[in-house]
């Protein structure tokens, strides 16, 4: 419990900084940092699967194509 604590201070104080444009720097830096480059590769990777696997269910599935469309939507709302 305590951990999470003070990684929502640790986040607030980001987001504080920022909102003020005083943390401008600090915000690129931690974006741009290796940690969050990774989780954006994870995050594209599994946008990608989720797509590829949608486009072969639509093929075997007449009725899913509606379905398709709406969560294409929503996954091109994440770009």
């Amino acid at each position: 419990m305590a951990k999470r604590q003070v990684v929502k201070e640790f986040l607030g104080g980001i987001v504080k900084a920022i909102g003020k444009k005083k943390g401008k720097n600090a915000a690129k830096a931690w974006l741009s940092s290796p940690s969050m480059k990774k989780l954006a590769k994870q995050q594209d990777d599994l946008r990608k699967a989720i797509k590829k696997d949608m486009e072969r269910e639509k093929k075997e599935d007449p009725n899913f194509e509606d379905s398709y469309e709406e969560m294409l939507k929503f996954l091109k709302s994440l770009d």
